[in-house]
């Protein structure tokens, strides 16, 4: 490698992204005449959050997003991921579709103040390491680096044929004859100047007429983890189905000082248990929840609703049905002048009975949803409380090391032998004893 190029890739720089996110989605269709694609649900968050907390993770200092669909639902989005502080993020809004390609000669001032770009489609679901990416690329000297993946059916894809040291020898769109299984992952990172020439170019699609443009001085990262493009109902299915199994933390989030929080189950606790619930009109709100969440929230409780939901693991709902149930549970809270600030939900089905075995660590009695909570909205599991009517719920509080765990006598409660078991909890008559509880306990302290 010669100096020019070394110098071209700095050790640490500024990073910029833009997330191309305008298509239609019309392979999903009707979900997608409701909501954008790049806000469709995975395991009750919207796709586009993964990618922000990944960008943000790698130390983006900005990120655009493109707009065409259902743009108010991006604009209302984006004003949460800078209420949050994660990254400065903004939209550029299309009125008409401008290609891949065309979406960054539109947006070619983002390069400046940048060392490097990356550029990101949407569309995929995916637990790809862009810090690993990201050093990769400053470390190979070239402008341009693809992330690739193994493609089960490579002539559907963008297939590239690289060298032992990943530069791409060559790259063709659905090659007839692939000459590998190295599939265009949708992700790039390039140096400022090379976006600037990208832009330069203007033309509209990245795949067929940029990349070919690059060959032989791009290098390919392959990522053996998962990756996988939302194109279809079947695609969003599995990712659902996947999600809470490569998402879930591993370990238990350290964040000493930060908002305490009630982690609630749903059915039971703040709504009336229906057996496997798929209709919005039959949810109704148990009395006192609306005035108990209140009274947490401004005592200064981040109220997150944590629930398991196997009705879609076992294919009895849809994730979608799933949240217009959580939309009339809102409603109905907002109308008596409450709200909960986040909802988790684990899809999985259990292979067992038994209400104390993990196996899944999202689904209670597994703390990963309490985990997943802690993370994102910066909450210290120390100072906070789970409160539920089932012993999985219990123990969720239990297993995350809450403050402290609430039984409440609203649902189904614990049979004679979950009860004799020696655990350390508290049982309140409901909900709003149980905030009483809460509440009374951090008065004391």
């Amino acid at each position: 490698m010669n100096s020019d190029r070394l110098e071209s890739h700095p050790a640490s720089g500024r990073v910029k992204a833009i997330i191309l996110a305008a298509g239609l989605g019309t392979r999903l269709r009707p979900l997608t005449d409701q909501i954008t694609k790049c806000l469709v649900p995975i395991n009750g968050r919207p796709l586009l959050d993964y990618w922000v907390d990944s960008l943000a993770a790698t130390g983006v200092i900005e990120a655009r997003v493109n707009t065409h669909s259902h743009p108010a639902q991006v604009r209302s989005y984006i004003e949460k991921v800078n209420a949050a502080g994660r990254l400065r993020f903004a939209e550029s809004y299309e009125p008409t579709l401008l290609g891949s390609a065309g979406t960054i000669a539109a947006n070619a001032d983002l390069a400046e103040e940048a060392d490097d770009v990356i550029i990101v489609y949407a569309d995929n679901f995916s637990n790809v390491d862009l810090s690993r990416m990201l050093e990769f690329h400053r470390g190979h000297g070239e402008p341009f680096t693809m992330l690739l993946f193994r493609a089960p059916n490579p002539r559907a894809c963008g297939i590239a044929e690289i060298d032992d040291d990943g530069k791409v020898l060559s790259f063709v769109e659905k090659p007839a004859e692939p000459k590998s299984d190295l599939a265009n992952a949708g992700v790039y990172i390039v140096t400022a100047a090379a976006y600037r020439e990208i832009a330069a170019m203007n033309a509209f699609d990245i795949g067929f007429e940029v990349l070919p443009q690059f060959v032989g001085r791009m290098r390919g990262w392959a990522w053996e983890g998962y990756h996988l493009d939302i194109g279809t109902h079947e695609a969003l299915a599995k990712a659902r189905l996947d999600a809470p199994r490569l998402l879930a933390p591993a370990v238990r989030p350290l964040n000493s000082g930060g908002k305490p929080a009630v982690f609630l189950d749903r059915d039971g606790t703040i709504i009336e248990s229906v057996h496997y619930l798929s209709d919005p009109r039959e949810v109704r709100l148990i009395p006192g929840a609306s005035d108990a969440i209140r009274r947490l929230r401004e005592a200064g409780f981040v109220c997150v609703v944590v629930t398991n939901q196997s009705a879609i693991g076992r294919g009895m709902i849809t994730e979608d049905q799933l949240v217009t149930i959580h939309d009339e549970m809102n409603r109905r809270l907002a109308a008596e002048g409450a709200e909960v600030d986040a909802i988790y939900f684990c899809p999985e089905a259990p292979s067992v009975e038994d209400r104390g075995t993990i196996e899944y660590q999202d689904r209670k009695p597994g703390p990963g949803m309490l985990y997943r909570g802690a993370t994102d909205l910066g909450l210290d599991l120390d100072a906070s409380w789970m409160v539920g009517d089932m012993l999985s719920d219990v123990l969720a509080g239990l297993n995350a090391r809450c403050k402290g765990s609430v039984l409440v006598r609203t649902g189904k409660g614990m049979s004679d032998e979950e009860r004799r078991l020696k655990l350390d909890y508290h049982v309140s008559e409901d909900i709003a004893a149980a905030a009483d509880l809460i509440l009374n306990v951090n008065k004391s302290h």
